[in-house]
């Protein structure tokens, strides 16, 4: 069985678009470390500003009291 012209264009494109994920999801993974690492060395005004969603995650994670 062969590819056409545009099944072999496509699994090109296909493997770019997967590899560029993998990269984007590393970069984020990479974000989240870094915001992380700053709100645990007391940048928590920069990172609730910054990252808001990040924030509240964080902050309950290390600073709010166990019920």
């Amino acid at each position: 069985m062969t590819h056409n012209s545009k099944d072999r264009k496509t699994l090109p494109a296909a493997s770019r678009m997967k590899d560029l994920e993998d990269k984007i999801q590393g970069l984020e993974a990479n974000l989240d470390s870094a915001v992380e690492i700053a709100y645990l060395r007391g940048a928590t005004e920069w990172v609730r500003l910054n990252y808001p969603s990040q924030y509240e995650r964080l902050h309950m994670q290390f600073d709010s009291c166990a019920a």
